[in-house]
């Protein structure tokens, strides 16, 4: 199983189907049983793989094996304790170019995603995952003997999407998580947040996303982990105040302050913002718009320059659209872009390039509205953000309506209606 576990590894690495794999050399057959393990190979078989691989024939030693097991043991138990240095994720890496077993690259990838998104290495989880692609089959079901494993690697997958703003594939590593055998309680109600979460952004029905809420929020309750329930109870109020229950948002929101208070260890940094912030959207949603303003001042004053402040300074870009203050829209606007490029917010980055096309609008120059509109619908389409290209390619398509180009506009709706699907 260890020899067939690795050639197929090997063969997928190098983009190989097992015809032309055993082509010369054996029958697709017997290559199929090598893989899956009903076959133990000869010697000579292994040489002549080996050369058409171009690759030693020690990739197939146990030796091998024992020894990256007892170092990916070693490293986990350093970044338990938070002894996680440059050293380890240099061996780590190495580790990612071996030919080891499903079981070990998987374990690897692990550790290394989570350091990535812990520390908001954007960059690094992208390389990181591209080469995940060519080594790890993500489409098909894993077969490997650590399920907790496979959990991890579902799991972290949704973090690594839900960081990228990719919902939908975010929500299907989710559901995937979700289905996999062996997780703790605690486990189970971070996915049922983390489902809450991603619904909340791809579905227009946010009654599913409270579903999910709730879930979580009685298991987070269970187990005691103060700082999660008040982190669903906001989420709560934003979803509430997505469906003009201002009532229980407001409940939810008092909820959670009362928390803090009961359990001063949660008073963090995060946790206070979102408070503050989401105290802002329900004033907003509630039309007490200058009592929202002055909580998005408060807090731009207050903020680093990190993804917090994006959403701070988005927010303040919208009211201000609101109340026609054109001069603050465009100062806020080109602050709230820049840092979400840097940031590589793609979400936010494009539909701040459509309030820039509303302006563009307002000030008669429908040249560029249509032009900077095409812009943000190719950016949507390159980030695969389907409820973004879903709602670019319908404006477009009225756009065009109003201006009597009906094949135009027709060929937008088209745009629109396939990304729903």
């Amino acid at each position: 199983m260890q020899i067939g576990d690795k050639l197929r590894q090997l063969r997928i690495y190098k983009g190989l189907s097992q015809a032309s794999l055993a082509e010369g050399i054996c029958s697709t057959a017997y290559l199929s049983k090598v893989e899956n393990g009903k076959t133990t190979p000869s010697a000579s078989f292994l040489e002549k793989i080996t050369m058409k691989l171009e690759v030693e024939h020690s990739v197939f030693s146990e030796e091998k094996s024992l020894y990256y097991t007892n170092l990916i043991r070693q490293i986990e138990e350093k970044m338990q304790l938070e002894e996680f240095t440059e050293k380890e994720i240099s061996t780590l890496h190495l580790a990612l170019y071996e030919t080891l077993s499903m079981d070990l690259q998987v374990k690897v990838f692990n550790l290394l995603m989570h350091y990535y998104i812990q520390k908001n290495l954007y960059s690094d989880a992208q390389k990181l995952y591209e080469l995940c692609e060519k080594i790890i089959p993500l489409e098909t079901e894993l077969i490997i003997e650590d399920k907790h494993d496979i959990f991890t690697f579902y799991s972290l997958l949704g973090n690594y999407f839900y960081m990228q703003q990719q919902y939908h594939s975010a929500d299907y590593y989710y559901t995937k998580a979700r289905d996999c055998g062996d997780k703790s309680r605690l486990q189970l109600a971070k996915i049922f947040f983390n489902l809450s979460l991603t619904k909340q952004r791809i579905l227009d029905d946010m009654h599913i996303s409270l579903i999910y809420a709730k879930q979580a929020l009685d298991l987070f309750v269970k187990e005691q982990d103060h700082n999660e329930v008040i982190d669903v109870l906001v989420s709560m109020a934003v979803q509430y105040t997505h469906i003009k229950n201002f009532e229980a948002a407001k409940n939810c929101l008092e909820a959670a302050e009362q928390k803090l208070h009961q359990y001063p260890e949660t008073q963090q940094k995060p946790i206070l913002f979102m408070m503050e912030y989401h105290t802002g959207k329900l004033f907003e949603a509630m039309g007490n718009d200058d009592a929202a303003l002055q909580k998005y001042i408060t807090l731009t004053n207050t903020l680093e320059e990190n993804t917090s402040l994006v959403y701070v300074l988005q927010s303040m870009v919208n009211l201000y659209f609101k109340q026609k203050q054109w001069v603050q829209v465009q100062t806020y606007c080109d602050r709230a872009m820049h840092l979400a490029e840097r940031l590589q917010m793609n979400y936010v980055y494009i539909q701040l390039v459509v309030v820039r096309a509303n302006m563009l609008r307002i000030r008669q120059d429908e040249t560029g509205y249509e032009k900077e509109l095409k812009k943000a619908l190719s950016l949507a389409k390159d980030a695969s953000l389907s409820k973004l290209i879903k709602e670019i390619a319908y404006t477009l398509g009225d756009y065009y309506m109003e201006q009597r180009f009906y094949k135009k506009s027709s060929e937008y709706y088209k745009i629109a209606l396939l990304a729903t699907k």
